[in-house]
């Protein structure tokens, strides 16, 4: 018989369920089971009318998953016990069944806005409720989603490995370098979030949008599913759907996701690095407790502009800055921004705040950034010289892009500098990443580089944030 074995990192059974479909339709003798992070799939090679049916409708039927990794097929000897799969109904993406139906002129599915999935052995559907508006217009914060795939390397830069992700069954939001003329101009962007068809409603739009010669419709939101590949990573970043959901394990909510990430990395003590927009710290998990060690404090704008002006030199800067860039000045003088809105408006971003800081940061090319300052004092991270040396690299002409970069940089270099000292103090080998600051693909980089031999334990099926 043909044993293949699916590396699965995901609990989820749809992708066990089309197998199983498949399975059905063909009328070959199979099993497909599903344990341990692995889906195997046994067929019989004796009957090759049925194995070849098999293979035609996986050819026409089969999706793509984001959870799939390697994937190893042999001959072996043994006995086949039929399987039977009922999977509960999930929100996934039509799949290639459902899609020719709806968009084929000659199926009776043909734009049936009613056409609900059952092709993964579901006995019940699962009802989407979705109200997205789509427009061909740009407005600020907006997605794209792409209707003509087969216009997407006119559009956008991606990966091969970007395309997968982007086209799985789960349709995740990516980050996506334009390479469209068109699109640039609309948006005033160089990067934005894309998103292919994920449900019956948006399919629908990007028919209608395809036929009247529109590659992609605009929209507001994306964060249902946000995920990032880098390098040969692969992570969530925040998700209400597909992800694995958290087990109440802890009462604080960053803890009780970091105990998650141990429990299902197997580890009984790690250490952690909580790398969030909405807080950074750093965490120890031991036979004792698991506690955050490190917190950095919340960042007030005013306090650190008046603790850089009673320091000699940072209060020079301030008053080149001031000199130099006056209108950047009177906007950090005049707001009480968080730390990655003041960063971006001293280096004149024009989407104030993480986001569009972290698309600045990706203008570089290059490798290798400035020294920003990103160190510790007597009681936390010291703003006021994180601020005073953005701000001395602005003076001094450095490009906006490069400090941008050289920042997610110094982040990730100070998060591997804190992680080193708290495993040789605590006597922990195995480290954890989380957060939702691992959007910038320039902080993933930088870790992976960097700490490659300490085997950073980034999860593929919990979300890094909420």
């Amino acid at each position: 018989m043909i044993e293949q074995r699916v590396k699965y990192s995901s609990d989820n059974c749809y992708f066990r369920g089309f197998l199983q479909n498949i399975i059905n339709k063909s009328g070959i003798v199979g099993s497909v089971e599903q344990t341990n992070g692995e889906i195997v799939l046994r067929l019989d090679d004796t009957n090759e009318e049925a194995l070849n049916k098999f293979s035609e409708l996986s050819s026409k039927e089969l999706p793509h998953s984001m959870f799939i990794e390697d994937i190893t097929t042999e001959i072996v000897d043994g006995t086949i016990n039929p399987s039977e799969v009922v999977c509960e109904p999930c929100n996934i993406a039509p799949c290639p069944k459902c899609l020719d139906d709806i968009s084929n002129p000659a199926s009776e599915h043909y734009l049936d806005d009613n056409l609900i999935c059952t092709h993964y052995s579901n006995k019940e559907p699962y009802y989407d409720s979705d109200t997205t508006a789509f427009s061909p217009h740009y407005t600020k914060g907006s997605c794209i989603l792409v209707c003509d795939a087969s216009k997407i390397d006119e559009m956008f830069i991606l990966t091969d490995d970007e395309k997968k992700l982007l086209f799985s069954i789960e349709k995740p939001t990516i980050k996506a370098t334009i390479k469209s003329d068109e699109i640039k101009e609309f948006s005033g962007r160089n990067f934005i979030d894309i998103k292919a068809p994920y449900n019956m409603r948006s399919t629908l739009v990007a028919i209608n949008a395809k036929d009247a010669e529109m590659p992609y419709m605009f929209f507001q939101g994306g964060d249902d599913l946000k995920a990032i590949k880098v390098q040969d990573n692969f992570s969530i970043i925040r998700a209400n759907r597909v992800a694995k959901k958290l087990e109440n394990l802890k009462q604080n909510p960053t803890l009780n996701r970091f105990e998650n990430l141990a429990k299902e990395a197997n580890f009984s003590e790690a250490v952690g690095a909580n790398l969030s927009t909405k807080g950074i710290s750093f965490i120890v998990k031991n036979a004792v407790d698991t506690l955050e060690v490190i917190k950095f404090k919340e960042f007030n704008l005013q306090d650190v502009l008046e603790i850089m002006e009673q320091d000699e030199i940072r209060a020079k800067l301030l008053a080149n800055l001031q000199n130099k860039f006056g209108e950047i000045y009177n906007n950090l003088e005049s707001n009480n921004y968080n730390l990655f809105e003041a960063l971006s408006v001293i280096l004149d971003v024009k989407e104030i705040g993480f986001n569009g800081l972290s698309e600045k940061a990706l203008e570089f090319r290059g490798n290798g950034g400035l020294k920003v300052d990103l160190n510790y004092n007597e009681s936390s991270v010291d703003y006021s010289a994180l601020l005073g040396s953005v701000i001395s690299f602005k003076l001094a002409g450095a490009d906006d892009y490069y400090i941008a970069y050289s920042i997610f940089e110094a982040f990730g270099d100070t998060a591997i500098s804190t992680l080193n000292q708290l495993k040789k103090q605590f006597s922990v080998k195995e480290v954890i990443f989380m957060g939702d600051m691992f959007a910038n693909s320039v902080l993933y980089s930088r870790i992976l580089s960097k700490y490659q031999l300490s085997k950073p334990y980034f999860s593929k099926t919990i979300a890094l944030d909420d």
